[in-house]
């Protein structure tokens, strides 16, 4: 009867005087063919050609290269009878980053390596009868290459994410500093048509943008953004200093107004002039804000008002000689004060602004004459209307001074 020991686990009969394999010596001796075997890159990288999109531009240098990195990666681990930590896995990230500036998906990458050791387990597979490797071990292998594919794939995708982030936040930069010098102080003019091109700036049709950044929790760009779409335009914005600063490309529907904010436009033109509309946008948002005006605003919109901010002498000189008399009025002088401006915002009505105060019309008329008494306006007389409105104006946002009753 023959000995039970002469038996392999397997049930086949071997020469009892052949000592038994060491533990793991099949293994080794199979990742020793595969070591040497030419075929294992060809049939790879024949695989990952026909089954996975973005490889056409790859290589073949390129690709070979790559599958006997991975297929040397696998058959250490293999070896180790470990698989390794993401962050040791340098080949993933170079392998990502390379076929990133490749344009090849990451889907395909992670794809890729998991198709490179799927003919390596194959291989394993057919070879692990010749040479007496138990399926046990067979099971092991393949459960260690899936934790590697695991690993492997958690270092590419952070590789890729970091280098997207890279990416987007210098773009992001290369399209701040564009909008900032193509507003501000100019560009030559083939750095000002690329920047276009890329950022689809329509060549005529443009003018320059400008709004506060006062509130560092309120995002003026999605607030620009929002009101651009609403309005049917294309705005392009970013930050600089306390300013949000930019182009807005096509004419805004009337009417339509930004949220929260007030937003300055310059006079429409050509990519050359956007300085020169820059420049009137930010006479435009000094003065809207001096006057308290929200929303948006141009020059057409402030009309007069743009001298207010335009002529400071002329400012002063209009609020010392209709709005200094009142302050002698004390108490008084606050009534006369809010009952002309209710008179010039309500179209000269006396009936409307005595209302919207609220006085008897007699009282506003007396108001309205006491008014005339001190300041020596005449607020029948156009022009008298204009300087009264314009220091009424001026006073209207400016803090509480000399001049003011």
């Amino acid at each position: 009867m023959a000995d039970p020991r002469s038996r392999t686990h397997h049930g086949r009969a071997r020469n009892p005087m052949t000592p038994p394999p060491a533990d793991g010596e099949p293994l080794h001796r199979i990742l020793d063919a595969l070591e040497d075997d030419a075929a294992l890159v060809a049939e790879t990288t024949s695989a990952i050609r026909e089954a996975l999109p973005g490889y056409d531009e790859v290589p073949p240098t390129s690709l070979e290269a790559s599958i006997r990195r991975n297929i040397g990666l696998s058959i250490r681990t293999l070896r180790r009878g470990a698989a390794p930590d993401a962050t040791q896995i340098d080949e993933a990230e170079e392998l990502a980053l390379e076929r990133m500036g490749q344009g090849v998906p990451l889907g395909s990458v992670l794809a890729g390596f998991r198709l490179c050791m799927t003919v390596i387990l194959g291989r394993l597979q057919r070879l692990a009868p010749e040479h007496g490797m138990p399926a046990e071990e067979v099971l092991a292998g393949a459960n260690l290459l899936w934790s590697l594919g695991d690993a492997f794939s958690t270092r590419a995708v952070i590789a890729h994410q970091e280098r997207s982030l890279a990416e987007a936040v210098a773009d992001s930069g290369r399209r701040s500093r564009w909008i900032i010098d193509a507003v501000m102080t100019g560009l030559p003019r083939t750095e000002l048509r690329s920047g276009a091109a890329a950022y689809g700036v329509d060549d005529q049709g443009v003018r320059a943008l400008a709004a506060p950044r006062h509130d560092h929790c309120v995002d003026v760009d999605r607030r620009i953004q929002d009101w651009a779409e609403r309005a049917g335009v294309t705005a392009l914005s970013t930050p600089h200093g306390t300013t949000e600063v930019g182009v807005v490309i096509g004419a805004p529907e009337p009417g339509v107004e930004p949220a929260g904010t007030t937003l300055a436009l310059g006079p429409v033109g050509t990519l050359e002039n956007l300085p020169e509309s820059f420049a009137a946008a930010t006479r435009v948002l000094e003065t809207a804000l001096r006057v308290g005006h929200r929303g948006v605003a141009d020059l057409a919109t402030l009309s007069w008002r743009m001298g207010i901010t335009a002529s400071p002498e002329t400012t002063a000189l209009l609020r010392r000689r209709h709005l200094q008399p009142l302050k002698a009025e004390g108490e008084f002088g606050q009534f006369l004060f809010e009952t002309v401006r209710a008179y010039l915002a309500h179209g000269l009505s006396i009936p409307r602004a005595a209302a919207s105060i609220p006085v008897h019309v007699n009282t506003l008329r007396y108001r309205l004459k006491r008014f005339q008494e001190l300041t020596g306006a005449d607020l029948h007389d156009p022009e008298h209307l204009i300087e009264v409105s314009w220091a009424l104006t001026a006073d209207s946002a400016a803090p509480h001074g000399p001049e003011h009753p």
